[in-house]
């Protein structure tokens, strides 16, 4: 993982730090072990955040946009996607008290802690990168999708499945009249 992306507390001048920087797809397969890595790959992601100190307590408020490639929910086509949003933290040195197992109240939800002189921000980045991430992936709003009984990619070429095919769950209404 990158150091670089460590911060020194006790360095953050009173008008606060601004940071900046670029990381590529390395960096963030560094953010998982091999077991948890993510169903997509990161292309490139840029940050700019300023980071303030107010007596130990650390604010980060910041940008991110980045890249994606992933498969598409509906036809399975390898795609880019680009992801982006605001995020902001409340770092406050832990204490030795501060227990995982303790039940926290909604204010306390948006704090996180750091120990010792440094913060690594390589964390909450990919953090943010996953909370950005959409529920269904589409190449495009008007992707077709694939056809459900051949299989055929709907956006590159056509079927005629849907003339021939017939419900089986919808066979006894075939022969149903109605009488006047």
């Amino acid at each position: 993982m990158s150091n670089s992306l460590k911060i020194n507390v006790v360095l953050i001048p009173e008008e606060g730090q601004n940071f900046v920087f670029s990381e590529d797809g390395a960096w963030f397969k560094g953010c998982f072990k091999d077991s948890d890595s993510p169903d997509f790959t990161l292309r490139q992601v840029d940050v700019n955040c300023l980071i303030t100190k107010v007596s130990g307590t650390v604010f980060i408020k910041g940008t991110f946009s980045a890249l994606i490639d992933i498969y598409c929910s509906r036809c399975l086509e390898y795609t880019s996607l680009p992801i982006g949003s605001d995020f902001a933290y409340t770092l406050i040195p832990a204490k030795a008290e501060t227990r995982e197992d303790l039940e926290l109240t909604p204010e306390e939800l948006e704090i996180s802690y750091y120990q010792g002189d440094f913060i690594d921000l390589t964390p909450i980045i990919c953090e943010q990168i996953i909370l950005q991430m959409p529920i269904k992936v589409l190449c495009s709003e008007e992707c077709k999708g694939l056809c459900p009984h051949c299989g055929t990619n709907l956006n590159i070429s056509s079927c005629n499945c849907h003339l021939n095919f017939v419900n089986d769950r919808m066979t006894v209404l075939k022969n149903f009249r109605v009488k006047n």
